[in-house]
């Protein structure tokens, strides 16, 4: 089922049914998509470059651009190479394609994200399912099935989209340690976003990059589009020789990678865009948490709110609209049961929009 029609207008505002909203809604955490230095940008690509490479990158399709977007992929990641393609959810296919020789024991959070298990199904893995963040289930687990030459990937979001809650990671690569193991991590909601320098959940948690694999996309730190892979020189090359998903895809639109490269320069260039958005969204949570809301105390720009009582969630859906907020209710696999507000604020919130939505929801109370 579709979601309600709306249109944007500005970096925070949307048309809906016709009446201009505050919205405090999304994925796009520094509101890239709507930065007019990166519309600007995509518009002289446009005329410069066209809109397709008219291939694959594996024949008539390698356009240089793509170069320069893994370039930077690599650098804000701090990693020796990248791989870039389409869309987010072609990520966890791609690494899986690549690596998947490499392990013979497989275990997925139960509430991972659905790229995460479509690819483990298409790769016809035999695969277990651990309690959501549940570090000892996963330990009970991998007791039970592994011997001491076992190869095992745990595979999890770093931040999971629907309330914000981060991965226990380093919890997981004590488990994993004792043996040949590694952790694909879907960061797409942690890329920009959390981490001292905004390099994802691994760096959040203080995490040793070598037990990582990192997924993701443009499309919500950095508001634009595409799917990424920052890894190390090897790894890079296998994904190009072994990942038919990724041989097999044409290449991305390159107004749109160059538009990817212009979010990365931007929050390259601004760091405190990451650092203050993080600061303000764990004030702003735990205001959210004294009023009684269950949420967890992270970092994530990501807040949820719901009465699990349909009236009351009516009730503040109106109060919503009526302070000229949209209502961004969701019943996304992953949300709480009969959904949730699935609010978010953005690098470019103003402090009178985070106090007129905590005012509307304290008058709801």
């Amino acid at each position: 089922m579709l979601g309600p029609e709306i249109r944007f207008c500005g970096r925070d505002k949307i048309l809906y049914q016709d009446k201009e909203y505050l919205y405090l809604g999304g994925i796009d955490y520094h509101r890239m998509s709507t930065n007019p230095i990166i519309a600007d940008t995509i518009c002289q690509a446009v005329k410069e470059y066209g809109l397709s490479p008219t291939g694959s990158r594996t024949t008539t399709g390698n356009h240089v651009i793509y170069r320069e977007l893994e370039r930077k992929v690599a650098d804000f990641f701090e990693t020796e190479s990248a791989a870039v393609f389409t869309t987010g959810y072609l990520s966890n296919l791609i690494l899986l394609q690549a690596v998947l020789e490499d392990f013979d024991l497989f275990y997925i959070d139960e509430m991972a994200h659905s790229s995460l298990a479509s690819a483990l199904r298409i790769s016809e893995a035999e695969v277990n399912s651990f309690k959501f963040l549940d570090a000892q289930h996963l330990s009970e687990l991998i007791t039970r099935d592994a011997t001491a030459s076992s190869r095992i990937l745990v595979v999890t979001d770093g931040v999971f989209p629907a309330r914000g809650d981060i991965a226990p990671l380093q919890e997981y690569v004590e488990i994993i340690s004792k043996y040949e193991g590694k952790i694909l991590v879907d960061d797409a909601h942690a890329m920009a976003v959390i981490g001292p320098s905004g390099k994802g959940s691994w760096e959040e948690e203080g995490v040793d990059r070598r037990f990582i694999y990192q997924t993701g996309t443009l499309s919500k730190g950095f508001g634009t589009l595409g799917g990424v892979i920052p890894g190390s020189s090897a790894l890079i090359e296998d994904i190009q020789n072994k990942s038919g998903a990724y041989v097999g895809s044409t290449g991305l639109a390159l107004p749109l990678a160059v538009a990817g490269i212009k979010s990365i320069e931007i929050l390259m260039e601004n760091p405190a865009l990451i650092a203050d958005l993080q600061r303000r969204a764990l004030d702003m949570k735990r205001r959210f948490i004294q009023m009684g809301f269950d949420m967890p105390d992270t970092s994530v720009p990501i807040f949820s709110i719901s009465y699990h009582d349909e009236r009351r969630n009516l009730r503040l859906r109106d109060l919503l609209l009526d302070n000229g907020i949209y209502p961004p209710f969701i019943n996304y696999p992953g949300a709480p049961a009969g959904g949730h507000f699935r609010f978010i604020i953005t690098s470019q919130t103003g402090d009178d929009a985070i106090d007129l939505l905590i005012n509307t929801i304290e008058n709801s109370l």
